[in-house]
């Protein structure tokens, strides 16, 4: 690429790079809370969820890499409310982080304790037990009128199931994804078949 080619500031600050008949974005400068700002939880109103994300934080499975994390998980561990305000820092520093992809540590911090998921968005009016007749929603998934919207289960869809554990386990899966807005075609499957109404 020539040195000459000029560079335009774009409104967020993010570097536009003309040449080529067309434009390069970078993300260099596109933060978390620019990019799943759906996902933000408000760390000072929603108590509850902030408590559950404290608690799955706590538990000895947990993995995070951001060090405040850390020190909350220590803290939180010795004694309960102990790590609440460097759980807090923690989120806010991640919020402000860089986007850079959703395999880098930071984004898995952000997915696993500091974001809204689709499991918690749907929660509002509950989430199937495993109870659920999950056949039957399987076979939803291949009436016209109840098909699914995102690839990722019409792949699914197109498949038999005797048990329908397939539905059951893509909703497992998509339980702890960052929530993406109401638009997002997996967060309306998810609304559609994952919900606590059979």
């Amino acid at each position: 690429m020539s040195k000459f080619l000029p560079i335009v500031a774009g409104a967020t600050g993010t570097a536009i790079i003309a040449g080529g008949g067309g434009y390069l974005l970078s993300t260099q400068n596109t933060k978390i809370r620019d990019t799943f700002k759906e996902a933000l939880i408000n760390l000072d109103t929603e108590t509850d969820l902030v408590n559950e994300k404290l608690e799955k934080l706590k538990e000895n499975s947990s993995d995070p890499k951001h060090p405040k994390l850390k020190e909350a998980k220590t803290k939180e561990s010795s004694k309960k409310g102990d790590g609440l305000k460097d759980f807090k820092s923690a989120c806010q520093e991640i919020y402000d982080s860089s986007f850079t992809n959703k395999n880098s540590d930071t984004f898995k911090d952000f997915q696993s304790f500091c974001a809204r998921t689709i499991k918690d968005r749907i929660t509002k009016t509950g989430w199937a037990t495993n109870n659920a007749k999950w056949k039957d929603r399987f076979n939803k998934l291949k009436v016209d009128a109840t098909k699914p919207s995102s690839d990722s289960l019409k792949q699914i869809a197109t498949k038999d199931s005797a048990t329908g554990d397939e539905l059951k386990n893509w909703c497992e899966t998509k339980a702890n994804e960052v929530f993406e807005g109401e638009k997002n075609l997996e967060f309306k499957d998810a609304s559609a078949s994952c919900g606590a109404k059979d």
